[in-house]
């Protein structure tokens, strides 16, 4: 078979595969282009998701009219002055964005530089060009493509409806705009304006503004500030700042997770693994955290010269970056572990209406004899609780007290429909799912057992042989050691079955046969996941379940608030095993809502 040389409309049109893979990346590329050129307002236009036009203006600093030729010539570019892929500092660096989408397109390009008196203009047809003429426009580049991919009908055939394409092109302005505050955006697709932002010019709130106008204010005001860094050498820092959601601020899928790093959006495994595992065990199964997250890096500590789209990076030490980032966003969580998100006091409030009556509810008197008395919190040290809750006297004075010493949680009034703690603080009432919070507790405790390998164990008097389907048992089987790490000691017993000869001391009197083959079955539908760590998290979850005080279950003041302390003290109860939240805030204001009170 003879080698041949290919020729350069073709060899273009390979590379434009590379680089533009769908309107959306042709997008991004022009306005990294326009973010290069110093713009300080990118105005956008698709019609049919960018299949049919995408134009883009902005207000930079413009092509001289004889380089005009060289910006859509392939490998021709003015961000590597130096010619050296060290240290880049501009977000388009390579020269094959517009010389490959101009391959596969119809392309206009017209540009006034500041320093000249006129715009010149030129006409690219699916590569082809003739010379420049003259053109009106205000100083800046405005560059229009009609029909993309029509010279390769292959890979148009491939994009998806436009309403998708159109999606997925609003999605990069989003992040171009989180990350540019200081830019004016605005879109507009088939004639409809979905976006229309103005620049911010208040230094010290720019990225907070631009986060609440893009993602929302309930995001804005309710995330976690981040603000971190780590000196790499004597004059150089890593730095991460931005906002994390809680834990119960969580969504359906990845749209609203966006890492940016020096001023890139970035689409890392290794970063997006990092940031997982910082949340882990506090979602539920199927949830994202939502974050927007910057990460600054000297460039010469990074190479972004890994993928021809410019989303993937390296750098010279990806154990210091993620370990940063981890412990960043592990530290704030642990600062804000009982808080759960304001979206769901709001969406109940949303649900009320005037004429609804609690026909059902019942609160149950905390003095009633009914009450059993035995705590079941018997590994929690009450004594210095019990002098501020004034057990043997608690009324409303006690309740002062509560406030007065600033408990996050409040102090307990009651309890309703059995498994909800009503409580009270200094700016509303909170609402506790005392199952599922005490299945946080539960949890946490054990983990802080595993940590310190000090598991007790309780031999059992008499061995509990437990026989289990085929898949269960393989599942326990295959697992033994890891049980045997955080306290069961578990033997292969004949066909079919095991024997249990110790349990974790805690669990006591639980049915631990019922835990076993509850959790056998558990694993069987849910599957274990690849790290030890995450394997025995999961366990430990299932068992803190079964152990947990149930719903239903009455419980007396004492108990109530010895409860809300140790919330306060615990790590990640804000949330349950399984990613519930645990506490609901109704603010003094929202109750006056309800009741279609003025809030003053």
């Amino acid at each position: 078979m003879e080698i041949r040389r290919l020729p350069q409309n073709l060899i273009n049109q390979i590379a434009a595969g590379e680089v533009v893979e769908r309107p959306s990346s042709a997008l991004k590329e022009l306005i990294e282009n326009s973010l290069d050129a110093k713009a300080t307002q990118i105005d956008i236009i698709i019609e049919n998701g960018g299949k049919n036009l995408i134009s883009v203006l902005d207000n930079g600093i413009g092509i001289q009219k004889d380089h005009i030729p060289l910006a859509i010539e392939r490998h021709a570019t003015s961000k590597l002055p130096d010619n050296t892929l060290n240290k880049i500092e501009y977000l388009g660096f390579r020269g094959e964005a517009l010389p490959s989408i101009a391959a596969v397109s119809e392309l206009n390009l017209q540009s006034k530089y500041i320093d000249s008196n006129q715009a010149w203009s030129l006409d690219v047809f699916a590569g082809d060009f003739k010379e420049v003429y003259p053109s009106s426009l205000e100083t800046g580049t405005k560059v229009s493509i009609k029909k993309l991919f029509f010279a390769t009908p292959a890979r148009l055939k491939f994009l998806k409806s436009s309403q998708v394409e159109k999606s997925y092109c609003h999605q990069i302005i989003l992040k171009m705009a989180l990350v540019n505050p200081v830019v004016g955006f605005s879109f507009k697709a088939d004639g409809r304006e979905l976006l229309s932002i103005k620049p911010e010019n208040e230094v010290h709130a720019l990225y907070l503004n631009r986060i609440r106008n893009l993602m929302g204010t309930s995001f804005a005001d309710e995330a976690i500030k981040i603000e971190n860094s780590k000196q790499i050498t004597d004059t150089k820092f890593l730095k991460i700042h931005g906002l994390i959601g809680l834990p119960t601020l969580n969504k359906s899928n990845y749209n609203q997770q966006h890492l940016f790093i020096n001023g890139r959006s970035i689409q890392d495994r290794n970063l997006s693994g990092a940031i997982r595992s910082a949340y882990r065990d506090t979602l539920p199964k199927g949830r994202f955290p939502v974050f927007c997250l910057f990460i600054d890096v000297p460039t010469d500590f990074i190479d972004v010269n890994v993928h021809p789209g410019k989303t993937e990076v390296r750098f010279q030490d990806s154990a210091l970056v993620r370990s940063l980032l981890v412990g960043s966003i592990s530290q704030e969580l642990n600062s804000n572990f009982f808080q759960t998100s304001n979206e769901i006091s709001k969406e109940t409030i949303e649900r009320f209406t005037m004429n609804e009556r609690l026909n059902n509810s019942k609160f149950y008197d905390l003095n009633d004899n009914e009450y059993e008395k035995q705590s079941f919190f018997n590994n929690i040290d009450a004594q210095p609780l019990k002098k501020a809750l004034k057990q043997d006297d608690w009324d409303n004075n006690a309740i002062q007290t509560i406030e007065n010493e600033s408990f996050p949680l409040g102090a307990a009034l009651g309890q309703f429909n059995k498994n909800y703690i009503i409580s009270q603080n200094s700016n509303g009432i909170v609402i506790i799912d005392q199952h599922a919070a005490h299945e946080r507790l539960t949890l946490e405790k054990m983990k802080l057992a595993r940590q310190n390998k000090s598991i007790d164990r309780q031999i059992m008097l008499l061995p509990e042989v437990i026989n289990l389907e085929p898949v269960p048992l393989e599942i326990i089987k295959e697992n033994i050691e890891l049980l045997a790490d955080i306290g069961f000691v578990i033997e292969p017993f004949g066909e079919g079955a095991i024997v249990v000869r110790e349990i974790p001391a805690l669990l006591g009197d639980t049915d631990i046969k019922q835990i076993i083959i509850d959790l056998g079955d558990d694993l069987s539908e849910t599957g274990l996941p690849s790290s030890y760590l995450a394997k025995s998290d999961l366990i430990l979850g299932n068992i803190a379940c079964h152990r947990s005080v149930r719903s239903g279950r009455n419980l007396n003041e004492f108990e109530m608030n010895q409860l809300l302390r140790e919330m306060e003290k615990t790590p990640n109860s804000g949330q349950c095993n399984h990613g519930r939240p645990t506490s609901i805030s109704l603010s003094l204001k929202d109750i006056e809502k309800l009741f279609n009170r003025t809030w003053i």
